[in-house]
C-alpha cells in the first residue's frame, strides 16, 4: 500500500494517516497485552518509551484513540521532565488509560555507578514507585538504554524475578526479530525506513516511537 506524499516525516498528520492506513490494510494496533491476550494474523504492536514529556504523549494517545488503535506507554521514575507522583502526572497517567492505553514502567539502568547499589535494587525500587503511583501491580516494562541496565540478559532474568505477575519486557526475542518485525525512531531517526513503508510487508511487527519526535507543525513545538 502507498501512503500519501509525506511518508518520511514527522508530523503526526503523518502519524496518524499511516494508522489508518495499517487499519485499512487488516491491521489490528494495540497494546503489548492486547496481543498477548489476542493476537491477530496481522497485528501492531504500538509501544512509546515516554523520555522526558507526559504531556506530548497525551497527544499521541488522543490521536490513536481517535483511530481506534492502543498502546503500551512506558513511563520513567526517574525523569528530569516529569514527576510521576505529580498530580499533572497522576491525571494523565488516568487519561491514558481511560483512553484503553497500557501504562507500564521504562525501566532505568546505570544509577548505581553514581550513587551506589546495584542495578536490580535499583529496579525493584522503580517498580515500587511505579506501583504505587498508578495504584496497582507493574505487569510489563522495558529497559531504557538497555545496554546501562545489562541488556537482554538482565531483562530476562528481571522478568523471571517478577513473573508472573510481570507479563513481558519489550525486548523478549518473542517480540523482536526475526520472530516479528521491530521498527524504531530512537535518536529521531528510521533506520529501515517510516513505519509506513511497511504497511503489508509483514504481519506482525512491534513499532517503537517516542511522542518526543512527533509534531503539528514544526519540531521547535516540543522543545
Amino acid at each position: 500500500m502507498t501512503l500519501p506524499s509525506y511518508p518520511l516525516d514527522f508530523s503526526l498528520h503523518s502519524y496518524e494517516e499511516t494508522l489508518k492506513a495499517y487499519r485499512k490494510a487488516g491491521y489490528e494496533a494495540t497494546h503489548f497485552a492486547g496481543f498477548l491476550d489476542d493476537p491477530r494474523e496481522k497485528h501492531l504492536i504500538l509501544r512509546h518509551d515516554i523520555d522526558n514529556d507526559l504531556e506530548l504523549a497525551a497527544r499521541v494517545a488522543r490521536l490513536e484513540a481517535r483511530v481506534g488503535c492502543t498502546a503500551s506507554y512506558f513511563l520513567r521514575v526517574h525523569a528530569r521532565g516529569y514527576n510521576l507522583l505529580s498530580l499533572p502526572s497522576l491525571r494523565t497517567i488516568r487519561e491514558l488509560e481511560a483512553l484503553g492505553h497500557e501504562v507500564q514502567l521504562h525501566l532505568e539502568g546505570g544509577l548505581c555507578d553514581v550513587v551506589g547499589g546495584d542495578n536490580l535494587e535499583w529496579a525493584e525500587r522503580q517498580r515500587s514507585v511505579f506501583e504505587a503511583a498508578v495504584g496497582r501491580q507493574l505487569t510489563g516494562f522495558s529497559s531504557h538504554e538497555p545496554a546501562r541496565m545489562g541488556g537482554v540478559e538482565f531483562a530476562d532474568s528481571l522478568l523471571a524475578r517478577w513473573s508472573p505477575t510481570v507479563r513481558y519486557h519489550a525486548y523478549e526475542s518473542r517480540f523482536m526479530m526475526p520472530t516479528m518485525k521491530y521498527l524504531s525512531d530512537s535518536s529521531g531517526r528510521w533506520r529501515e525506513g517510516h513505519f509506513g513503508d511497511w504497511v503489508g510487508r509483514e504481519p506482525i511487527m512491534q513499532i517503537l516511537t517516542h511522542p518526543f519526535w512527533w509534531f503539528e507543525n514544526v519540531p521547535a513545538e516540543n522543545y
